[in-house]
């Protein structure tokens, strides 16, 4: 037994509630959270651990991200730096060298945001070609949802001037109808992966997984997310971490149902993982579908247009969907009729439209008794609408916002959708107000998965340029942690053991430098985590990192 003291626990059973001390048995099992003196009458022969004045909180707990696509991030070469595209260019040409890629190789790029490029656009294929016209060169947007690539790249794809667009996916072309380079969507990306990327491209995840892992642990993440998974990194990331014993924090799979992958044909494949309990540390939570883009790449779905972002764009133009209503539809019903929790990518607020439409018709026709207990969540909700949270609220479905948005594109939405809707992206406060247990998270690899950022995010709702979204859509810091704790525990089906100190639950543990709910609320997000605690253990610790 283990005997946790000289520390706040914030238990998260209700805001006010605090603890002196926490033992755990030897099974990694929470026994008792209370007060000091009843935990050494209760475990005087415990092993006493020394928290040194930190704040506790429960492990926290990751609602959406791409475990598997963090691997991938970590072998790509890092754009995330670049201000312009010469220097993006230049990037990319260093990462060659330094990977020592050659002619039966290929040249994969991740990070960079033409947002944030002087030029504020997508690099050419053009210019791509200056980087090499023998290696094929593939960038990826930040956002996972666009990039670009070189001439090579598209023709080894077989993608040329009589290729039509993908359904869900678009090619940027010039004025002969061939290739510019940028791509919209993993539609468009799929054959350039398959063709290209994959066969010319090895992760070696045996190198990579513990620093991957590093990148939750280090913001006291204790259970995470696979939120897309399928092909060769389940098998041989997923399974094979498993299988050895590598994973330090619990991973919740939701196999893919797009671009030839079939979530039930994964979960029939793999059914010692489909279930509600954990074979190791990973099990397979339901199924994902998605819907449309990105909407700082303006390729989220929209009911109404965008804002023209130059004297010659569309004034009508609103995005685009990835599924008609049919295949939506189809995904909805095997999902409910197989009993899965459905995890749907909706950023444009007419996918939202989509999803809630196409999940009431399937779930009004399947016949599956426990339907209604399939907690579906809706994943990013960045313009979701107040009449939608109504329908979630309806459906008995969680909105999991990306409330970091705020910060990171903030400034980028206003500009794309104006003032009133711009200000009302991440909107915390309608789900809060209709009663739903939204969570919050933060869609890594696309940005770093600080739990604190994303709190802070949604209590001050301020933009990098300092703007201050609509305020009347702010929650309170304890709301916020109800969103990466007992909330995010209850989306998982979860909550009998995670997301809060209670007896009986898991010893997960995230040890802070300070309390979120006592400093301001502006300090919040330089809040550190000191130490994460997995069933009793310490799985990271910030002196030995």
């Amino acid at each position: 037994m283990k005997l946790f003291f000289n520390a706040t626990f914030v238990p998260m059973t209700s805001e006010s509630d605090r603890a002196e001390a926490l033992v755990s048995d030897d099974s990694g099992t929470i026994v008792f959270c209370g007060s000091l003196e009843d935990a050494k009458t209760i475990a005087p022969e415990a092993e006493f651990v020394d928290l040194d004045g930190a704040t506790v909180l429960p492990g926290f707990i990751d609602p959406h991200s791409h475990f598997t696509m963090t691997a991938q991030a970590l072998a790509y070469i890092q754009l995330g730096s670049a201000r312009n595209i010469p220097e993006l260019l230049d990037l990319m040409r260093h990462g060659i060298e330094a990977q020592g890629i050659g002619p039966d190789g290929v040249a994969v790029g991740m990070g960079y945001d033409q947002n944030a490029l002087q030029e504020g656009r997508h690099p050419l294929a053009s210019e791509l070609d200056t980087v090499s016209s023998n290696i094929p060169v593939v960038i990826n947007h930040v956002s996972g949802h666009l990039g670009s690539a070189n001439t090579l790249a598209y023709q080894l794809a077989g993608i040329f001037q009589e290729t039509p667009d993908p359904e869900g996916g678009h090619y940027v072309r010039n004025a002969q109808g061939a290739p510019a380079g940028p791509w919209e969507e993993p539609a468009a990306l799929a054959p350039i992966s398959a063709r290209v990327i994959a066969p010319r491209f090895s992760i070696d995840y045996d190198r990579l997984l513990d620093g991957m892992q590093d990148l939750y642990l280090r913001y006291g993440i204790t259970t995470c997310q696979d939120g897309a998974s399928g092909g060769d990194a389940w098998e041989a990331l997923l399974r094979w971490g498993d299988s050895a014993n590598r994973l330090a924090l619990d991973v919740v799979a939701y196999p893919v149902t797009a671009m030839g992958l079939s979530a039930q044909r994964t979960c029939e494949q793999n059914p010692e993982y489909d279930a509600s309990t954990y074979k190791g540390r990973l099990r397979i939570g339901g199924h994902k579908m998605i819907l449309d883009g990105s909407p700082q790449g303006r390729t989220a779905w929209m009911s109404k247009p965008y804002l023209p972002d130059g004297p010659d764009a569309d004034p009508n133009y609103c995005g685009f969907g990835a599924m008609n209503d049919d295949m939506v539809y189809g995904v909805c019903r095997q999902a409910i009729d197989t009993n899965h929790q459905l995890l749907t990518h909706c950023n444009g607020d007419a996918a939202a439209d989509q999803l809630l439409r196409c999940y009431r018709k399937a779930l009004n026709d399947s016949p599956n008794p426990d339907k209604h207990l399939l907690r579906p969540v809706m994943i990013h909700c960045q313009t979701a609408r107040e009449d939608q949270y109504d329908q979630m609220a309806e459906l008995g479905m969680i909105p999991s916002i990306f409330s970091s948005h705020i910060w990171y594109w903030g400034d980028v939405h206003l500009k794309n959708f104006g003032k009133e809707r711009g200000s009302q992206i991440s909107a915390c406060a309608w789900a809060k107000d209709r009663g739903l247990r939204f969570t919050l998270h933060n869609d890594t690899p696309i940005v770093p998965n600080d739990m604190m950022l994303s709190v802070w995010s949604a209590v001050n709702r301020r933009t990098k340029n300092g703007v201050q979204l609509d305020s009347s859509l702010c929650v309170s810091a304890y709301d916020a942690l109800l969103g990466v704790t007992a909330n995010a525990a209850y989306q998982y089906g979860e909550e009998d053991r995670k997301g809060t100190l209670e007896v009986g639950k898991l010893a997960d543990l995230a040890v802070l430098d300070r309390n979120p709910l006592e400093v301001p609320a502006d300090e919040i997000r330089t809040i550190q985590t000191l130490k994460t605690i997995k069933e009793g253990t310490v799985v990271w610790d910030k002196a030995s990192a």
